[in-house]
């Protein structure tokens, strides 16, 4: 009961906490140093092992039913390439995608999307006790975290639009720039030295120019709204995503 308790409370702050940290570092070192990438390693590491491990028992249990164990296939269907694969794509997605959110959210944005993980990692740890009566490991895993995924992304995509439309500032020169302009305004943001990363971010903060760009044409028409919210959709599902799968490293670590 005990352990229980502290994977419902604890577990969720502390994996919240490692994730905005991490995010924290790397806003106030980014505009030095690209070496504040570095800071990315430790988070990066935790999340591609705890999904490979995730993603390895998936494969295996379901290899399991449908291979018999005598099988040549068994020693060579191991779903160690699968797993990799898997785990390199929400990498690739989410480093970047949550770099640049770091960079350019406000106090409001970055205070909703820390809850988000707080509810995230609780919701996790609460299906998870639910779901692990009814079904064996990793499938109760597996059936958690897609649910809590989810059901926090649904929750927050319409909470995060609302914010981000009614109370983010944006610079006045959008009003009367064009297209272009905006663009330019915008990659103005990023750090004057040529590097890799910067050529990373470039197309997140141009397409966010371009977005606002058209929203402000756009003025009260409701396709301004779900122009506005396109991204939030993707951003609520990544921040909830790579939460729950540091809850359940840590989890799995604290075992």
């Amino acid at each position: 009961m005990k352990r229980t308790t502290l994977a419902l409370l604890l577990v969720p702050f502390l994996s919240a906490t490692l994730l905005f940290l991490t995010l924290y570092i790397w806003r106030i070192a980014y505009p030095w140093s690209d070496w504040a990438s570095l800071g990315f390693i430790p988070l990066t590491l935790i999340l591609f092992f705890g999904h490979m491990v995730h993603s390895v028992e998936i494969y295996r249990a379901r290899l399991h039913t449908a291979i018999r164990v005598e099988s040549s296939l068994s020693s060579i269907l191991t779903g160690n390439i699968w797993a990799i694969l898997r785990t390199f794509t929400l990498l690739l997605v989410a480093i970047p995608l949550m770099a640049w959110q770091a960079l350019v959210s406000e106090i409001h944005e970055t205070i909703t999307l820390f809850v988000l993980c707080l509810f995230s990692g609780g919701l996790f740890s609460f299906l998870k006790l639910r779901i692990s009566s009814h079904f064996h490991n990793p499938f109760s895993d597996m059936f958690a975290i897609s649910s809590g995924t989810w059901i926090i992304a649904i929750i927050f995509i319409p909470i995060i639009a609302w914010m981000n439309f009614g109370y983010t500032s944006h610079a006045g020169e959008n009003l009367t720039a064009d297209l272009t302009e905006a663009v330019m305004l915008r990659l103005k943001d990023l750090p004057l030295r040529q590097s890799s990363i910067a050529e990373i971010l470039a197309p997140m903060y141009a397409y966010e120019a371009a977005k606002l760009w058209i929203v402000v044409q756009l003025g009260e028409s409701k396709w301004a709204v779900v122009l506005f919210s396109l991204d939030t959709a993707l951003i609520s599902f990544i921040f909830a995503r790579v939460s729950i799968v540091l809850n359940l490293t840590i989890q799995r670590i604290i075992r």
